[in-house]
Parts: structure tokens; sequence; C-alpha cells
């Protein structure tokens, strides 16, 4: 299936373009997803959906196959398999970004092959989880690019402070010779030994966009809405009592 999606992003396309081809920074912006390992343009991971009571773990490989930082298009493809299960999927995303001033508006298009479970929700269904599953993605990421501009802002922004005045010449003196005083017999305690100047504290990290304890996993009825998580009642009852039986089957036979 084929599916097309679009988002902004609060910067310029040249300064949009590194940001979206880091997949180290744009992962965890994406709900459920889990970056394991980067080598050169590919990249493994693992994606979490729920269907009502299922957790399914999807493991996979992704690669940029192209990208065109004049025309600034990017094409990643990628493979996925269930962690426990036969379910796969597997997608082609093309993604552009078009310059719009101060703003940048990115027109994504996938296809998609899913089997397994999730595949009998259908495209239409499948379209409009991954147009709120983008919108999420985009707010994260302007959490993101928000938290990462500005400290530059404030820095820029911040007056410079007036050079010291010169301190007024003095005649040089000989260092005097450090004194000991020695305690007192009987007390048994040492002098006091004189307070050093405290470090200043280190700049603190910057923050990333964190995800929140329900961004573990995509949710798919969460995403559907109401009108939609109707129609997928019957169907996630189904897979659910499929999937307890699968777990009782198990049961009875390790015994």
């Amino acid at each position: 299936m084929e599916l097309d999606h679009e988002f902004t992003v609060p910067v310029p396309v040249d300064q949009a373009w590194p940001v979206l081809l880091d997949v180290e920074r744009i992962a965890p912006c994406l709900p459920g997803a889990t970056l394991d390992s980067v080598d050169g343009d590919e990249f493994t991971g693992r994606l979490k959906v729920k269907l009502g009571a299922m957790t399914i773990t999807y493991k996979g490989l992704a690669r940029i196959a192209s990208q065109d930082e004049g025309a600034h298009t990017v094409t990643i493809e990628g493979t996925g398999k269930e962690a426990r299960g036969s379910g796969t999927a597997s997608a082609t995303v093309q993604a552009q970004m078009h310059d719009e001033g101060e703003r940048t508006r990115v027109t994504v298009h996938t296809k998609l092959n899913v089997t397994g479970r999730p595949a009998q929700f259908g495209r239409n269904i499948l379209s409009e989880v991954g147009g709120k599953l983008i919108t999420r993605f985009a707010g994260n990421l302007e959490k993101e690019i928000t938290r990462e501009e500005s400290p530059a802002e404030a820095s820029a922004a911040a007056p410079e402070a007036p050079a010291a005045a010169p301190a007024p010449e003095t005649a040089a003196a000989e260092p005097a010779e450090p004194q000991v005083v020695p305690a007192e017999a009987g007390t048994g305690e040492d002098a006091a030994p004189q307070e050093t100047p405290k470090p200043s504290p280190a700049p603190a990290p910057r923050e990333r966009a964190a995800r929140s304890s329900d961004e573990d996993a995509i949710d798919l009825l969460e995403f559907a809405g109401p009108s939609i998580a109707k129609r997928l009642a019957p169907v996630v009852a189904g897979l659910a009592a499929a999937w307890t039986l699968r777990r009782i089957i198990r049961r009875i036979r390790r015994r």
C-alpha cells in the first residue's frame, strides 16, 4: 500500500536538512522506536506496536538508499520482522523538504508492505494511524529543535560584560613567609585547613526530546481514535483471543 503524509518544522530548509538526516537525533522523536546501532548509512532498531493487550515488537534494518542535498530529497528503505511471530514489514520512504521561509514543509511518500496481525486493519486505518504518528513525531521533533536553538539564541542575545578596570599599581612587596601556628598542647587538634575555592559547576548536558511512558509503544487504538476503534474492536478481540489461546496451549505443553 502507498501512504502520503506531511509535516512542518520551525526552521529554514538549509537548517532542517542536516537535522532530518541525523538518525541518532530524530529516532527518539518517533513513538515506539528504539535505535540500536548506526553504521554509516545503515542502522538497526526496534519498533513496538500495541494491539489492545498485545505488544508486538519489530526488529529490523534500514538504510539511507539515496539523498540529494540540492533537491532536499532522501529515500530510506527498511525491513523488519516480529521478534515473536511470523509477521513482517517493509517500507520505502521518500521524503522531500520544501522551503517556506522560516519553516520547512516535509512531504512523505511511503510504500508499505505488512504481513501478520496489523495487516488486517487495511489501508485506510493504517493511513490514518500513520498520519497521527507523523503528527506526534513532528511535535517531538519541534521540541528537540527548539531545545537546540534556545541556548544559542540566549548566548547571542546576552550583552557582553564590561571590561574590568585595571588595578592601581602598588609598590612591590617581598612575599611574606607563611607562618605556621602550632596547636596548643593537649588539645590534639590540628590547625583548621584553609578553604579552597569550589570549582564552578560544569555546564548541564543538552536535554533531548524525552519520550513519555505512553510512547514506549505505538498504541494503534489510541492513534486510531474512537470512531475507528469501534471498527477495530472485533478484529482486536479476535486477535486477543487467539493470542490468549496460544499462550494457554504453550503452558499446557510445558507441563
